[in-house]
């Protein structure tokens, strides 16, 4: 079973039950600021920090968490505690620049989620939610708008949120769909990098790049538009950090549908990511790179690739990358010294494309675990040294921004 998230916009919205949506968020923003508070204030005190189970025994008695459900309440206090254990892992690998969790502004309204009895999909595209009894009104039914083609299979979860900028408010059905897994098939190898985005090999002998320097791109301009912001809490700088995420999202989404439709056309079965768990820890590339390479989503790479390609009948396995980046394919022997520069691994008197190294090891070393045999050796070893590059082209601007685009072979 997989499990997806159906974007559905709510319609023929009454005034009425508009501005109950609006309370409901607004509360959930002062449960979250509430939370935020009593986190710091513990750890003022006694130089810990509250996690989740305490937190939500010491604020079940607080009004604002009453006057949500219980499990939207516990949601809210799940979320900020997610938070802080990211902001101390990123503490934790030495980012320093890494801030706690902030304050929402008082007029944000947050998105409320209902799990499980308190809410029932209805027929005809509706939703009835079920409230609290500190309010005078204990349910309200929602029509929504699913996108085309959207078929839902069992619901787990429902969240509702607001778009600031059109004012309209969406559903978000959390179901789960069943999954069938192609069991024979090629493997495509993956190596996540900042110069290389993406470095691919595929069984068959096809490899592939696709350049860093788009996204790099992206996280550079916003951030010089932003360092001319006066206030990180200014209008433009929160518009700013919404252009900035959703320019990154959409390249995030589509390069990872490009991968599996790639990997559908050369008929794999299985994708290898490199593990990259801790990598971050005890590194230091300076000020510039450490920023980069913080910033740097593999993770979200992971996770979208890994939920896109399973609606395609495709595995996806992390592997160890430990020293593949230093194992000449020829000899398979350690070669430190070997990657003599940037995108560039000579050793056995044979030039390979580096990154297409440490993709080629991570598929060898896959395959030595489970007793397989690469076919075709030196086929697959000859295309690390000619790669196909794709570019990442935007094709369409709006207002809001760049909003779709494609990936092409350079020439």
């Amino acid at each position: 079973m997989q499990t997806l998230t159906a974007k559905a916009k709510v319609v023929d919205l009454s005034d009425q039950d508009a501005l109950l949506l609006g309370l409901l968020g607004f509360v959930a923003t002062k449960l979250w600021n509430v939370a935020n508070h009593h986190r710091r204030s513990v750890w003022d005190e006694t130089g810990k920090i509250p996690d989740f189970a305490q937190q939500c025994r010491e604020l079940k008695a607080n009004r604002w968490y009453k006057l949500l459900p219980s499990q939207s309440s516990q949601e809210i206090l799940s979320e900020l505690d997610d938070s802080y254990r990211s902001w101390f892992s990123l503490r934790k690998n030495a980012d320093q620049k890494a801030n706690p969790p902030g304050f929402r502004k008082k007029e944000t309204l947050s998105t409320v989620t209902f799990k499980q009895k308190a809410f029932e999909m209805l027929p005809g595209h509706r939703i009835r939610l079920r409230l609290p009894k500190t309010y005078a009104r204990r349910e309200m039914v929602l029509e929504y708008r699913l996108p085309p083609d959207t078929a839902l299979g069992k619901v787990q979860q429902v969240k509702l949120s607001l778009d600031p900028t059109s004012g309209d408010w969406y559903v978000h059905i959390a179901h789960r769909v069943p999954i069938e897994y192609c069991e024979t098939g090629r493997i495509m190898s993956l190596d996540l990098g900042i110069a290389n985005a993406v470095a691919g090999l595929v069984t068959d002998g096809f490899s592939f790049l696709v350049p860093g320097g788009e996204l790099l791109a992206i996280d550079r301009y916003f951030q010089k538009e932003k360092a001319k912001c006066t206030k990180s809490t200014s209008n433009k700088c929160t518009r700013l950090n919404t252009k900035w995420g959703r320019q990154r999202t959409h390249y995030l989404h589509a390069l990872t549908k490009w991968l599996v439709n790639l990997a559908e056309d050369h008929g794999v079965s299985t994708i290898l990511v490199g593990e990259l768990n801790g990598i971050r820890q005890d590194k230091d590339w300076g000020d510039a790179g450490n920023q980069k390479f913080h910033a740097w989503p593999f993770s979200k790479i992971t996770n979208l690739l890994t939920y896109k390609a399973a609606l395609a009948g495709i595995r996806v396995i992390q592997v160890s990358e430990k020293n593949t980046s230093t194992i000449c394919p020829h000899c398979e022997k350690r070669a430190k010294t070997a990657r003599v520069q940037r995108g560039l691994f000579l050793h056995c008197g044979q030039s390979f494309n580096a990154d297409l190294v440490g993709a080629y090891n991570i598929v060898q070393r896959y395959l030595r675990e489970t007793d397989q045999v690469l076919p075709d050796p030196s086929g697959v070893v000859g295309a690390l040294a000619r790669p196909a590059v794709n570019r990442f082209v935007w094709r369409k601007t709006t207002p809001k921004g760049r909003e779709q685009g494609t990936f092409k072979q350079a020439a």
